[in-house]
């Protein structure tokens, strides 16, 4: 019996110029898996009429819904981070050299998301999903460890599809943590790790007599931005604890890791965290570990999440 494995299985992104609509795959993403699946609602006419089983089973929506895990690589991190913040990128060149700083923040409460299309090859067929709408990504970021995430995604249909024979692979090394920081108020902690999580609380378009089977644009509600990091216990901890979590304080968190190739770097800047818990118990004779998260906060005319990438791509993201 003949079978397929996952090896030599492919994921490719494009932006869409209009929601829905096709485009041409304009970057490859460091597949480690996926899930992505069309869904589809059937009922019957619910008659007395007698029969032993429904009589019918009619075809009344289709939408398509998964996520993607990845490793986080410069190639596909500027259309990726763009289509989970929504924000336009404000890519500006450093000083005179040949590099530039993409600056990414969320998009308006009463903007859009950016509508991406998105390119699976499984071997056996290669699938086609437009519409897609990012719900949730996440970053997992380990000390000694390559940066690792997934997103979601919620689409409205699964075609036929081609890939971008031009993506054949990535030059440029993977995001690590063997030379990350991260700092608290201006202080840097040598954390263990750290996962950052975006949510944009997508509300489902209604149905109307115009969306036919296929589902509408979703859009973002109060989106929910949390982060949660790993330090061995000190008295560092107890510092943090009376600080941030018994008082209310917010705690200026910044998270910056970079590629092998130091011209390509990212950081993450949350301006205001509520800290919300902090674990530190004995379990045992090994290393005390702390564990302590937080939410990313909207105050006054700053941004909760500020996501800045340095790299040489001279043309801002999404365009």
């Amino acid at each position: 019996m003949a079978f397929i494995t996952g090896t030599g299985s492919s994921l490719q992104i494009g932006k869409e110029s209009s929601f829905a609509v096709a485009a041409i795959p304009s970057t490859l993403v460091d597949l480690t898996s996926e899930s992505i699946k069309v869904t589809v609602e059937k009922g019957d006419e619910g008659s007395l009429l007698g029969s032993k089983t429904a009589m019918n089973r009619d075809l009344l929506a289709v939408s398509v819904e998964g996520s993607v895990s990845f490793i986080l690589k410069p190639e596909f991190a500027g259309l990726l981070l763009h289509a989970a913040l929504g924000g336009e990128d404000l890519c500006e060149q450093i000083d005179a050299t040949e590099h530039y700083r993409h600056t990414i923040v969320l998009c308006d409460v009463n903007e859009s998301l950016p509508g991406i299309t998105v390119v699976v090859d499984r071997k056996a067929a290669v699938k086609q999903y437009t519409g897609c709408t990012l719900s949730a990504l996440s970053l997992d970021c380990a000390a000694g460890d390559y940066v690792k995430g997934s997103f979601d995604i919620k689409g409205t249909t699964e075609t036929e599809g081609s890939l971008n024979s031009s993506l054949n692979g990535f030059s440029v090394p993977s995001y690590r943590c063997t030379a990350a920081t991260f700092m608290i108020a201006g202080v840097t902690y040598d954390i263990a790790s750290a996962s950052v999580k975006l949510d944009n609380a997508l509300e489902t378009a209604p149905k109307t007599y115009s969306s036919g089977l296929y589902a509408g644009r979703p859009q973002h509600g109060k989106r929910g931005i949390t982060i949660s990091f790993e330090i061995p216990y000190s008295a560092e901890v107890e510092s943090l604890k009376s600080t941030y979590l018994t008082a209310e304080a917010h705690a200026s968190v910044v998270l910056s890791f970079s590629s092998s190739n130091p011209d390509h770097a990212i950081s993450i800047t949350l301006p205001n965290v509520s800290i919300s818990d902090i674990d530190a118990n004995v379990s045992g004779t090994g290393i005390l570990s702390s564990s302590i998260s937080g939410e990313a906060l909207s105050v006054g005319s700053d941004e909760p999440i500020t996501v800045v990438i340095t790299d040489n791509i001279s043309t801002a993201y999404g365009e």
